[in-house]
């Protein structure tokens, strides 16, 4: 009888201890989950500043291979079908370079601890009725090619001026340091910050600045 009353106290004795030990480690995995959350967040990170660093350098020499050409000492380099493939492979790389960031973004966003992507998204759109509703509000007096589509993100360098579709107004560009964008009619513009066209319902943001001498901007208008 002893004996068993022993026994059962010891087995209940285990399995307090055993409960112990799992309620010790709850806040480390807890504290785990976080850290490898972190760590996601900051491989995106980096794996977008490596991205935009490869880009700004091609970009750079790209800039560089226009301005020879164009020069009269450029007669013997690149012939425009060379410089043609080479902006259409840089754009295609690009285009990569933005998948592979939205496929990390997705990755990071989907760990344990963050919100999930789903929460993020934008309601899905009816194609057919998102076309035909674009389709009807064009204006044929306003410019519909050779333009810049409007809440698209694009390349700009300075001195170079670009039309937007579906808008009276053009996008201006001054100097370009390693934090501002200067654009006529809005000023100069910090990265990530943005500032609206004088006399316009434009906004101007500005994405990225290199003192290479280009940026990455953005136009939207109300």
């Amino acid at each position: 009888m002893t004996s068993a009353v022993v026994t059962s106290a010891g087995n209940r004795m285990n399995r307090y201890r055993r409960l112990l030990v799992i309620d010790r480690l709850i806040p480390f995995l807890a504290a785990l989950v976080a850290l490898v959350a972190m760590a996601g967040m900051i491989a995106v990170e980096l794996n977008s500043r490596s991205a935009r660093a490869e880009l700004a350098e091609e970009l750079a020499a790209l800039k560089a291979r226009i301005g020879q050409e164009s020069s009269p000492s450029g007669a013997s380099a690149m012939l425009s079908s060379e410089l043609t493939a080479q902006l259409s492979a840089l754009a295609d790389r690009i285009a990569g370079v933005e998948g592979n960031l939205k496929t990390l973004e997705t990755a990071a966003a989907n760990a344990p601890g963050l919100v999930p992507s789903s929460a993020l998204a934008a309601p899905p759109v009816d194609g057919a009725a998102a076309l035909a509703a674009e389709t009807a509000a064009i204006d044929p007096s306003l410019p519909t090619t050779d333009c810049i589509p409007l809440g698209t993100r694009f390349i700009v360098t300075p001195g170079e001026t670009y039309p937007l579709c579906q808008s009276k107004s053009v996008i201006t560009v001054g100097s370009i340091t390693a934090d501002t964008v200067e654009v006529q009619g809005a000023g100069a513009i910090v990265k990530t910050g943005f500032a609206t066209l004088v006399g316009t319902k434009c906004t101007v943001m500005v994405f990225s600045a290199d003192p290479a001498g280009f940026g990455e901007v953005r136009v939207t208008c109300a």
